[in-house]
């Protein structure tokens, strides 16, 4: 059998109210009991985990197992420290957007099978990519953007800074077409100044 074909099984983290994207580099502090064995599991292999954003209703259950969103995030541990009384704080930076499904393992914490989301390189216009950037600064003016930063990236960033609801977030972090992520989220921001008709 390909390795490569075989169903990849990791760790799955569930957060209310928590979208990690790409790039991203989220802070956690780790203190249940359960996740304190996942995170020194972690320590022992290639530190690769699913933030996995639970929504609504589901997070009256998170003290069992909350029901994650289908699109998820793949992370890993970048950097820990250990407290005196076993609790964790950890930071993890999003590799990719995945798709994941319940897995049940042996594990006291839960785990997701995990595919790569295949995203569409869906075509975006120069003037997209621009509109982007201006929308970005003018939400946060003291973002530096490398002139390399790609449309996908610059989507996520206004997608992370732009003020809406969690569920509003999430459909636009699960949207699979980089072309509808942009629209979707340009069609958000107000007009600039200078886009205001002249009096």
């Amino acid at each position: 059998m390909n390795l490569e074909a075989r169903p990849r099984i990791l760790p799955l983290f569930p957060l209310p109210d928590v979208i990690l994207f790409p790039g991203q580099i989220l802070p956690l502090h780790i203190f249940e009991s359960r996740y304190r064995q996942m995170t020194r599991d972690l320590l022992d292999n290639a530190g690769e985990i699913i933030l996995g954003t639970v929504l609504g209703k589901d997070k009256e259950r998170l003290q069992e197992n909350a029901p994650v969103q289908p699109i998820a995030c793949q992370g890993r541990l970048q950097q820990y420290q250990t407290l005196e009384d076993g609790r964790f704080l950890v930071m993890i930076l999003g590799e990719k957007r995945v798709r994941i499904h319940p897995h049940i393992g042996n594990q006291l914490y839960p785990e997701a099978r995990i595919e790569d989301l295949v995203e569409s390189s869906s075509f975006t216009s120069d003037q997209q990519t621009r509109s982007l950037q201006e929308s970005i600064s003018e939400l946060k003016n003291d973002v530096d953007l490398p002139e390399d930063t790609s449309a996908q990236q610059l989507s996520d960033i206004l997608i992370m800074i732009t003020p809406m609801s969690t569920e509003q977030r999430y459909r636009l972090f699960s949207t699979p077409s980089l072309a509808d992520r942009v629209e979707l989220i340009l069609e958000m921001q107000p007009p600039s100044d200078k886009d205001a008709p002249d009096e």
